[in-house]
C-alpha cells in the first residue's frame, strides 16, 4: 500500500457530536501524529465528506471514490468534522458531484467566514478543544442549514443496512420514498457525490474495514460473508478497486 492508513498513522481519536448536530454529523475527530514519523497518509473511501484542519489550512476533503494519498508535515496535528455520507452538501451550498475526490479550502464555500474561523481555532489549544470550535461553528450556522434531508437518511441507512442485493435493486428504494428512479439517481448524485450503487459499495468495504480492525486474525473468507461479499474474490476485486491494495494487505496493517 502506498502510505499508512490514516486511522493507524498517529494516535486517532474520535468524539460524538453535539445532540443538536447528530442527525448531520458522524463524528469529530483528531489524529496526533506528533508520535509518529509516517508522512504519507492513506485515506480510503468511506462516503463523508470532512472539515479538516492543520495549522496551515482549513479544507474540505472527499467524497472520494478511491484512496488518495495525503504528504503531511512530520509531526502535524490534524483535527476535524466527519459529516454523514449525504449530509455535506446542505452545509456547502453545492452538489457533491462538483467536490468528488476534491481536496478544497473552505474558504471556497463559506468565504471570509471561513478565514475568521480558522484564526478562531488556530488560537491553540489541545486538539479536543480545536474540535470544539469547529462543532461550535457548526451549532452556530445550523439554523440556516436547516434539519437533515429524511430522504437522505433513509438512502444512507438503507446502504448501510445492506448485507446482499435488494430483490428489485433501486426501483424498491424508489418506491419507498415516492420518487422515480432518475429522481433517486437525481438526488443521490447531490446528496452523496456519485450513484447510490457506489454508496453501496463504499458502505460494504466499510464494513470490511471495521471487522477487519476488530478482528485482524479472521480468515478473509468470512470477513468477505460477514461483510456482504459474494465470496472472497468479489471481496478482493472491490478492495483493489477502492483502495488500491490487496484485503490482505489492508488486514495485515491492523495487526501490525
Amino acid at each position: 500500500m502506498n502510505g499508512t492508513v490514516s486511522q493507524l498513522a498517529g494516535d486517532y481519536r474520535e468524539w460524538a457530536p453535539h445532540a443538536a448536530l447528530g442527525d448531520h454529523v458522524r463524528c469529530l475527530w483528531s489524529n496526533d501524529l506528533s508520535v509518529s514519523s509516517t508522512r504519507s497518509i492513506q485515506v480510503v473511501p468511506d462516503g463523508c465528506v470532512d472539515i479538516v484542519w492543520t495549522r496551515d489550512w482549513l479544507r474540505i476533503a472527499g467524497p472520494d471514490t478511491f484512496a488518495s494519498v495525503e504528504q503531511l508535515p512530520a509531526h502535524v496535528l490534524v483535527v476535524g468534522i466527519r459529516f454523514h455520507p449525504g449530509a455535506a452538501s446542505a452545509w456547502l451550498g453545492v452538489p457533491l458531484t462538483e467536490i468528488v475526490n476534491g481536496r478544497i479550502a473552505l474558504e471556497e464555500f463559506w468565504g471570509a467566514e471561513a478565514e475568521r474561523l480558522f484564526d478562531h481555532v488556530s488560537g491553540g489549544g489541545e486538539a479536543k478543544a480545536i474540535a470544539s470550535r469547529l462543532e461550535q461553528a457548526l451549532v452556530m450556522r445550523l439554523p440556516v442549514v436547516g434539519p437533515a434531508d429524511r430522504e437522505i437518511a433513509f438512502l444512507r441507512q438503507a446502504a448501510a443496512a445492506r448485507r446482499g442485493p435488494l430483490p428489485e435493486g433501486l426501483k424498491v428504494l424508489a418506491g419507498r420514498i415516492g420518487v422515480s428512479e432518475r429522481t433517486l439517481h437525481r438526488h443521490c448524485l447531490d446528496a452523496f457525490g456519485y450513484g447510490f450503487k457506489t454508496l453501496d459499495r463504499i458502505l460494504r468495504f466499510q464494513r470490511f474495514f471495521r471487522l477487519a480492525a476488530a478482528s485482524a486474525d479472521r480468515k478473509l473468507a468470512d470477513l468477505a460473508a460477514q461483510a456482504g461479499y459474494a465470496d472472497q474474490a468479489h471481496l478482493t476485486r472491490e478492495v483493489r478497486r477502492l483502495c488500491g491494495a490487496t484485503p490482505g494487505e489492508l488486514a495485515a496493517q491492523f495487526s501490525a
